[in-house]
C-alpha cells in the first residue's frame, strides 16, 4: 500500500518536539535517580538538603548540549563536517572527480529550489554521505571520498539528492538537537572518568568513604545509561527519516535506478560500518546497515527494504510518480 508521502513528511515533522522532550525527561529522571543514589551509599558523607549531584548532571547536561547546538546554529553543517575531519571543498578545484560532484550539487539545488550548499571531503574509501545544519540556508553536504571514486554520475547524482531531501524535509534540525543532546550526555561520561582520576590522588584511608568518588561512579553509570539510550532513541529517529529523502531523491533526479543503483552498491561494501568515529555524537548522519541486535542502534532502514521501496514507487506522491 503505497504512503501518503505529505502526510509522513508532516508527522515526521510534528515529531520533532516529543523527541526533545523525551530526550529532557530522561536527564531528569537520572539525575533524580542520581541524586537518590548518592544519598544512599555515600550515608553521612552527603547529608545536605540541596539536591547537588542531580543538579549538577542536569547543568552538564543541557550546558553542554545547549553549547553544542548553539555552534550548529552559528556555523551550520560546516562545523559537523569539520568536526569529523571533512574538509571544505575549493568551488574552483580542477579535479574532474570533485569538479562532478559541485556541478551535480548545483543541479540538484536547482530541481529543490534549496540554496547551494557548501561540500566537504571526508578522506575515507566508504562509500556515505551526510548532510548537516539546522535550516536550509547554512546546511552542508558532506561526500566521502570513495562516494566520488566507486560511484557513476547517476549514483553519485541520486545519493547527492538523498541528501538534499534531508535538507528539504528539515530532518537536520532533529538530527543537530539529537546530537547535541547526546553530546551533553558523552560529556557526563568524560566528566566522571576525570573525577575518577583526581580521586586517585587522595588519601585512600579516609574513613566513611570517599563522597567525591561515589558521585563520580554514580556519574559514570549514569552517563552510560543516558549515552545507550540516547543512542537508540538517535538511531530509531534517523531510521524513520530515510524513506522521505528517498523518495525526494527520486523527485529531484526523475532517476530512480540511480539512488537504488548507488544503494545496492553500499550493500555489496565490505566496510559499510567503517566510518570514523570522530564526531560520534553524528554517526547517526552516516549511512548504516547493521542487522540482528545490533540493528537497534541502526541509523537506516535495512538497504533491501529501502531498494524495494524505491523501486515500488512506495513513497511517491501520485503527482511525483507521473513524472517518471
Amino acid at each position: 500500500m503505497a504512503m501518503n508521502f505529505w502526510e509522513a513528511q508532516k508527522r515526521a515533522r510534528s515529531k520533532t518536539w516529543i523527541y526533545i522532550i523525551l530526550f529532557i525527561i530522561l536527564t531528569l529522571i537520572v539525575a533524580a535517580l542520581a541524586e537518590v543514589a548518592m544519598r544512599f551509599f555515600a550515608g553521612e558523607d552527603y547529608s545536605t538538603s540541596f539536591p547537588y549531584v542531580g543538579l549538577i548532571f542536569i547543568a552538564i547536561t543541557f550546558t553542554t548540549a545547549s553549547f553544542e547546538y548553539m555552534q550548529f546554529c552559528v556555523h551550520g553543517g560546516s562545523y559537523v563536517a569539520e568536526a569529523v575531519g571533512a574538509y571544505y571543498l575549493d568551488p574552483s578545484t580542477k579535479d574532474p572527480h570533485e569538479r562532478k560532484l559541485l556541478n551535480i550539487v548545483e543541479e540538484i539545488a536547482i530541481a529543490s529550489s534549496l540554496p547551494i550548499p557548501p561540500v566537504y571531503i571526508l578522506d575515507t574509501k566508504q562509500i556515505n554521505a551526510f548532510a548537516a545544519g539546522v535550516s536550509k540556508d547554512n546546511a552542508a553536504i558532506t561526500v566521502t571520498a570513495g562516494t566520488l571514486m566507486l560511484l557513476n554520475r547517476d549514483e553519485l547524482q541520486g545519493v547527492v539528492a538523498h541528501e538534499f531531501g534531508h535538507i528539504y524535509n528539515e530532518d537536520m534540525k532533529i538530527s543537530m538537537r539529537l546530537a547535541a543532546m547526546c553530546m551533553g550526555f558523552f560529556f557526563i561520561l568524560y566528566f566522571a572518568l576525570r573525577i575518577l582520576q583526581f580521586s586517585r590522588f587522595r588519601d585512600r584511608e579516609e574513613k566513611g568513604g570517599n563522597p567525591i568518588m561515589i558521585a563520580a561512579l554514580i556519574f559514570l553509570i549514569a552517563g552510560a545509561f543516558t549515552w545507550i539510550f540516547g543512542s537508540l532513541l538517535k538511531a530509531a529517529v534517523s531510521r524513520e527519516r530515510e524513506y522521505l529523502a528517498d523518495a525526494c531523491a527520486v523527485q529531484f533526479t526523475r532517476n530512480p535506478d540511480g539512488i537504488a543503483n548507488a544503494l545496492r552498491k553500499i550493500a555489496n561494501e565490505s566496510e559499510v560500518n567503517q566510518m570514523p568515529k570522530s564526531g560520534m555524537s553524528y554517526t547517526h548522519l552516516y549511512l548504516d546497515d547493521r542487522g540482528g541486535f545490533s540493528q537497534l542502534f541502526a541509523t537506516h532502514p535495512p538497504l533491501k527494504k529501502r531498494i524495494e521501496a524505491i523501486e515500488g514507487r512506495k513513497y511517491l506522491p501520485d503527482e511525483w510518480k507521473a513524472g517518471l
